[in-house]
């Protein structure tokens, strides 16, 4: 058996206003501090993962905006995973990276810890509306990255898109599509924007200051993309994740199939043996728990129901769809039996669900609706 590790770096540079994941303002003195802590989870959490399972078949470095990390956090980071985990020989490295924030010697040293699948965070090509995000690369710098990207010799890199933004036109999200897409990286995640709560961009839309597009305007959105995609060779696997073939993102499989991941960092997330917890989302505490040789866990409480809706959820935002026997397997049951019957019928009959010996899985249809058709579904 295999896992995936996550590492989060909680800092930033600009904390941008849409973003509810955990992160703090980065300072260098901080960045040690926390490279001393997360050192001393690792060490501790390897402890709670089986001898057999510690082969590392994926890692993924998200934040925050891990390529502010130095390179001494990096290096003695990477020396300390390679210490106490084995790697995959077809190990994926994914790597988050804010695409002002990069240069050839960052990305070449990377490449050179192991890093073989970049992910550069452009959202968008329109200056405008990367403002309203608070993001503050120009579209040079997301041209240059993945201009280094192929010159260093990278097969397998990831762009991430969101559509849905204030002001949005239907032109506009032409426009980005046909510049991504010129581009032509391995694999593009294309987000809806969530307006969060506790968010500034909570604030200004609750106040009337920005608008969203409507329903309307948002599904036309996702069915243009969605075509684009699959005219320019682009595999949808999962509601918002296209890529070519073979480049599908083996970590972010690994979730929505609930195979076993750790997570180290404040805010992380973990499933290992069936069993899930998380870390507290306070950098501070975080420090300070570990200061003391103590793992800042919460351990997941969530009834059987709830852990059935999300196995559901997690399926059916997925191209593949829930698997039958995994299901039955792991909860006892069939999965229809876990599902509203008449919904699941009606929805069968518009052509949202299409159901086979197999799995279960939403149509092209269905795909789209997927939050709204899980919603109804689930008991």
């Amino acid at each position: 058996m295999s896992l995936s590790l996550y590492i989060h770096f909680p800092f930033c540079a600009n904390l941008c206003g849409y973003c509810d994941f955990y992160k703090t303002t980065y300072h260098t003195e901080q960045e040690q501090i926390y490279l001393d802590a997360l050192r001393t989870e690792l060490r501790l959490a390897v402890n709670d993962v089986p001898v057999e399972s510690r082969v590392l078949d994926s890692i993924y470095i998200g934040g925050g905006t891990p390529s502010l990390a130095s390179f001494h956090f990096l290096r003695d980071l990477i020396d300390d995973i390679n210490n106490y985990f084995r790697l995959a020989r077809d190990l994926e490295f994914s790597f988050e990276i804010n695409p002002e924030s990069l240069d050839s010697v960052k990305l070449e040293y990377l490449k050179k810890i192991g890093v073989n699948r970049p992910i550069f965070g452009i959202q968008s090509f329109n200056l405008r509306l990367l403002k309203t995000l608070d993001r503050k690369h120009k579209l040079e710098d997301s041209f240059r990255a993945v201009y280094l990207a192929r010159a260093l010799g990278f097969a397998n890199f990831g762009v991430d898109m969101i559509f849905g933004l204030p002001r949005q036109s239907a032109k506009l999200l032409s426009d980005d599509l046909n510049q991504v897409i010129a581009l032509e990286p391995p694999h593009i995640s294309y987000y809806q924007l969530t307006v969060e709560k506790g968010t500034p961009l909570e604030k200004k839309v609750t106040a009337g200051k920005l608008r969203l597009p409507d329903n309307d305007l948002l599904a036309a959105m996702y069915r243009g993309i969605s075509e684009e995609m699959k005219k320019h060779g682009y595999f949808r696997y999962e509601v918002s994740s296209f890529a070519r073939p073979g480049f599908e993102c083996r970590h972010n499989l690994r979730y929505w199939e609930e195979g076993d991941f750790l997570g180290l960092g404040p805010s992380a997330h973990s499933f290992i043996g069936n069993r899930r917890f998380a870390n507290l989302s306070d950098l501070s505490v975080y420090i300070q728990k570990l200061s003391k040789g103590v793992r800042p866990l919460i351990f997941d409480t969530d009834s059987i129901d709830s852990r059935i809706s999300e196995a559901i959820m997690l399926g059916l935002r997925t191209a593949r769809g829930i698997e039958r026997e995994h299901f039955a397997r792991r909860f006892g049951m069939p999965v229809e039996k876990a599902l509203r019957e008449e919904t699941l019928r009606a929805l069968i009959d518009a052509g949202f669900i299409a159901p086979d010996s197999s799995h279960i899985r939403l149509t092209d249809s269905g795909l789209p609706l997927a939050d709204e058709i899980i919603r109804r579904l689930v008991k």
